[in-house]
């Protein structure tokens, strides 16, 4: 059993763990932190553990006595996921700033214009 269901018994069978969820569930409080920070970044367990460059088994196998038994200061896995989230959510904030700023320099130039068609009658 993993924080994303069970595992097939046999190949061909069932639904993959790396599978995207059928609908797009929010992130609750009821679900485990592996899930959250999987549906959080928008990855499946395989692409986390590509991007974070680990196995399949450290990013699946986070929930139950593993995790209990598994420390930050000693497990690097959590080190890595702190970075690499630490890295997405700088990228994501300076892709917001971009975006504002933009949509303050076109609005600007947008009353600009309509001033001046206001003030020439």
């Amino acid at each position: 059993m993993t924080d994303l269901g069970r595992f097939p018994k046999r190949a061909g069978v069932g639904r993959a763990i790396t599978e995207r969820p059928m609908s797009e569930p929010t992130p609750g409080s009821d679900d485990d932190f592996m899930t959250r920070v999987q549906l959080a970044l928008d990855r499946t367990p395989k692409e986390l553990a590509n991007a974070l460059g680990t196995t399949l088994r450290d990013v699946v196998d986070r929930a139950g006595p593993r995790s209990a038994m598994s420390s930050f200061v000693t497990d690097p896995f959590w080190k890595l996921l702190s970075l690499y989230i630490d890295e997405r959510v700088a990228g994501i904030l300076a892709l917001k700033d971009e975006l504002d700023r933009k949509a303050r320099l076109d609005w600007r130039a947008h009353y600009e214009r309509i001033n001046r068609v206001v003030n020439r009658k």
